[in-house]
């Protein structure tokens, strides 16, 4: 499954957010993003004027620009109120730069139009965390992964969440499905994210990122 950012621009971008780690990798290009719909539902129809627009958003937003990146997804959703697309990736883009509770308002938007639209429970777990909600952000993770049951940086994701709420065991046990999928990529963010810090020389949190 794609979403805007592939591999460990994902876990640097979005899950560094207000962690010690500042630095922003090199970022991928944005691919289309997968929507999953039950056979019995009509998604709504994005127009291609509004796709095209949306599809360059992305890709600035890929390419750590999130002023054209909002620029674009608003000017999408001048040409389709309902584009969901670019309502959720206005979404993640409002809840980094502006507050995580708009981004929430817009993500949620997108997700009325298009209630299985797979991006957007990603975004939405990301303003969720940033915003502190950690339980709602766990919620929308493992809806990710009932759809990308491999998805690394939603295990992560939830790995973060759970450290984040001092829970030790349900931290590693995701951290420990993270690392089974990508330990290249997910040993170096787990390391110097301030998710973890608190425990840094705990024992069992070293044997999971060795």
């Amino acid at each position: 499954m794609k979403y805007y950012l592939l591999g460990v621009a994902v876990s640097m971008l979005l899950l560094s957010a207000g962690c010690g780690n500042t630095e922003e990798p090199a970022k991928t290009a944005a691919a289309s993003s997968t929507t999953v719909a039950s056979s019995s539902q009509v998604v709504h129809e994005i127009s291609k004027e509004s796709e095209t627009i949306y599809h360059q958003a992305a890709q600035a937003y890929g390419k750590g620009n999130h002023t054209e990146a909002l620029k674009l997804a608003n000017e999408a959703l001048q040409k389709d109120e309902k584009n969901y697309k670019a309502l959720s990736l206005k979404g993640i883009l409002l809840a980094f730069d502006v507050s995580p509770e708009d981004g929430i308002a817009s993500v949620q938007r997108a997700l009325e139009v298009n209630p299985h639209y797979t991006q957007a429970f990603f975004d939405m777990a990301m303003a969720q965390k940033l915003g502190k909600h950690y339980d709602e952000s766990i919620f929308y993770f493992e809806k990710v992964l009932q759809v990308d049951p491999k998805n690394t940086w939603s295990y992560y994701g939830i790995a973060t969440n759970y450290a984040d709420k001092h829970d030790k065991e349900k931290a590693l046990s995701y951290l420990k499905q993270a690392m089974a999928l990508d330990p290249q990529n997910v040993r170096p963010e787990a390391k110097t994210q301030d998710h973890f810090a608190w425990m840094r020389n705990d024992e069992d949190f070293l044997q999971t990122i060795k």
